[in-house]
């Protein structure tokens, strides 16, 4: 039988491959030149035979290489630039050829967005929570399942909201699972998720009489200690840390340290100026919860981690052009540079407070140094060195 007008431009008999061309074409939007010469490539023809005929391999995924090819392998590649499409096997075994709706049935088959974790948070996000929290879709579960669940999947969004945050070089801070709480007419405290729970479980009053409940208060301690632990990592990176390391950094290098602290300590700060944070705060307080102090001393380290930075990103700027003209000016009219620049040098350390201290100082002589040793090693040839000797 005739597979189209398609299949006869792709030269394709097959029921099983003219699937995959058909769907990889139109969802890459490729020509059909595209695929032609893929299949002309032996070990890409053997790939997609051993796919329809074997029971090995039970994944396929194509997308188009930096070089404009389209390519194929049998496992998900470690980095894409552009969408790719996936075909898997629901059971290892050759796939029928009898029809199309055999084949379909066969596999699981997509698209791969190059920006998979965002992809994979959209799907946590709009599929996989709200399944979850719906409780008809799990009336017949015990609730320790149902509530550990929920959990579990509330934990995964907020690891892939801080990873995918970090991937794009930003600091973004979680918020609790439950954001507010209220006591309905029949008994019930009800979530802002919507779902209700016994009005007797894990309820107190404080001193005034209002009634708290110490899910969301266990539910902002979490946080406090998650976002503990997020701010350390951004507090005590030090601009020494590549000189430590052994490596070899410029004075650029000390610019961009601070200029990137500053960048993310500002954006800590907006999210924990948001009113949220300031009821997260009051509850911590009125429960009197020993994650309180914590939580205040978090805000005034980051308060002062933030003053410190944008004032040595403030008074380190005007630098940058003084080394920027050191980099780029030839080696031996380059000294007439140094007395400007020690003097920009000598300013910074008489009115920045927080620079003002002999290991910020001496951290940024070890980069200058760095620098010149760099200029001259690119100004000397050995061979010319040694030629007077020879």
């Amino acid at each position: 039988f005739s597979l189209g007008k398609m299949a006869d431009e792709l030269d394709i008999a097959d029921v099983r491959v003219f699937f995959l061309a058909d769907y990889l074409i139109k969802s890459l939007r490729l020509r059909s030149d595209k695929w032609t010469k893929m299949v002309q490539i032996e070990d890409q023809n053997r790939t997609i035979l051993d796919f329809c005929d074997k029971a090995q391999p039970t994944l396929l995924v194509f997308h188009v290489n930096p070089a404009g090819n389209l390519v194929v392998g049998t496992a998900f590649p470690a980095s894409l630039k552009t969408k790719a499409c996936f075909f898997a096997k629901k059971l290892p075994e050759p796939l029928q050829r009898e029809s199309k709706e055999k084949v379909t049935s066969a596999l699981n088959f997509g698209d791969l967005s190059n920006a998979a974790l965002e992809q994979l948070q959209i799907y946590v996000n709009d599929v996989v929570r709200p399944l979850i929290a719906t409780p008809q879709n799990h009336e017949e579960w015990p609730d320790v399942i149902s509530s550990d669940l929920q959990k579990h999947v509330s934990d995964l969004q907020s690891q892939l909201q801080v990873v995918n945050s970090l991937v794009k070089g930003k600091i973004l801070l979680p918020y609790p699972k439950y954001t507010s709480s209220s006591t309905t007419s029949n008994g019930t405290t009800t979530n802002t998720n919507g779902h209700s729970r016994a009005h007797e479980s894990a309820q107190t009053s404080s001193k005034n009489g209002e009634v708290i409940d110490l899910k969301l208060v266990h539910a902002v301690e979490s946080v406090v200690i998650e976002w503990s632990h997020q701010i350390r990592q951004v507090l005590k990176k030090d601009s020494a840390q590549p000189l430590l390391d052994g490596l070899d950094p410029l004075p650029s290098t000390e610019i961009e340290f601070w200029k990137s602290k500053r960048a993310h300590l500002e954006s800590i700060s907006e999210q924990l100026h948001d009113p949220r944070v300031g009821k997260m705060g009051e509850l911590l307080d009125k429960s009197k919860s020993s994650y309180y102090p914590s939580f205040q001393q978090i805000q005034d380290d980051v308060s002062y981690a933030l003053d410190e930075a944008q004032d040595i990103d403030t008074y380190l700027r005007p630098l940058a052009s003084h080394f920027e003209s050191l980099e780029t000016t030839d080696f031996l009219e380059a000294k007439n540079l140094f007395k400007p620049m020690f003097r920009v040098i000598g300013l910074v350390y008489d009115n920045c407070e927080h620079y003002a201290s002999a290991p910020r100082i001496v951290v940024l002589l070890q980069e200058i140094c760095n620098l010149v040793m760099k200029q001259a090693s690119e100004y000397l040839e050995p061979m010319e060195l040694f030629k007077g000797e020879v």
